[in-house]
């Protein structure tokens, strides 16, 4: 039951982002997620909050605003 726990909670995690992580994962900046803020382009207390100085948001939000997280190129 623990290692359920574990995985629930990890996954949880890997779909909070700062502004500064989603800006760098679908290489849009930080002014431009912070005016869909501003806009009103995400529902706050659900996909979007302030903790102290910095914003949260969901992964899921990223990708209904913006599209799929671009895929990186690797170079091999």
């Amino acid at each position: 039951m623990i290692e359920l726990e574990d995985k629930l909670l990890k996954y949880c995690l890997e779909n909070i982002l700062s502004l500064t992580e989603a800006s760098q994962r679908w290489g849009l900046s930080e002014a431009t997620i912070r005016m869909g803020i501003h806009r009103d382009r995400f529902i706050e207390g659900e996909e979007i909050r302030k903790s102290g100085k910095i914003w949260l948001i969901t992964y899921q939000a990223m990708e209904r605003v913006y599209g799929k997280e671009p895929k990186k190129n690797e170079d091999v």
